[in-house]
């Protein structure tokens, strides 16, 4: 099952129930994310992911995304590792996809100018992080436009839609940044393929 591969990616025990694999993921403080997009999507996100892919027959089945570099994929298929080129890959994954990951400061939300929560105070100094910037020991937890101008930068750098609201796309590209260990990653440092 796609799902126990991928959980056990997060170190997560997946158990097959009646229970939604997402509600699961949300009982072990991780969020899924499940929306069509594309490599290039994943490639920013750098979580593995299960993608819904059609055989040449049109049978529907669910691969996990393990590594991915500018022309091959890692994939799980029952199981089974397979590197494969990005075209073969292309050709039959339409841009279906579930990945999970893990809020650094609580429940995922978007965030936005005016508010004034701990989540603020997580994007700030993780925007300071990843901009080589000094941290503040006591950053503010609120929602000001010198954050709204982080956030941008950021939304720009990363090719994302520039609005200024840490959405969740945003915060995932964020903690991508960060790299913190112990999480999964499609690859590790940008000098390194696959």
């Amino acid at each position: 099952n796609a799902y126990n591969k991928l959980f056990s990616l997060w170190g997560v025990r997946y158990v097959a129930s009646r229970t939604d694999p997402c509600s699961q993921a949300m009982r072990a403080g991780l969020e899924c994310l499940v929306q069509r997009g594309s490599l290039a999507q994943l490639r920013l996100f750098n979580r593995p992911a299960i993608l819904n892919v059609s055989d040449t027959e049109g049978r529907p089945h669910q691969l996990v995304l393990t590594g991915l570099d500018d022309e091959h994929a890692r994939v799980d298929l029952g199981g089974a590792q397979r590197e494969i080129g990005i075209g073969d890959l292309s050709r039959n994954w339409f841009g279906d996809y579930v990945l999970l990951w893990k809020p650094a400061a609580g429940a995922a939300k978007p965030l936005s100018f005016g508010m004034r929560t701990p989540s603020v105070r997580w994007l700030r100094r993780s925007l300071q992080r990843v901009n080589g910037l000094a941290v503040d020991d006591e950053p503010s937890d609120r929602y000001d436009s010198s954050l709204v101008s982080l956030v941008q930068d950021f939304q720009r750098r990363v090719r994302l839609d520039v609005d200024g609201i840490a959405g969740i796309q945003t915060q995932i590209a964020l903690d991508a940044a960060l790299a913190e260990p112990n999480t999964p990653f499609l690859r590790r440092g940008p000098e390194k393929g696959g």
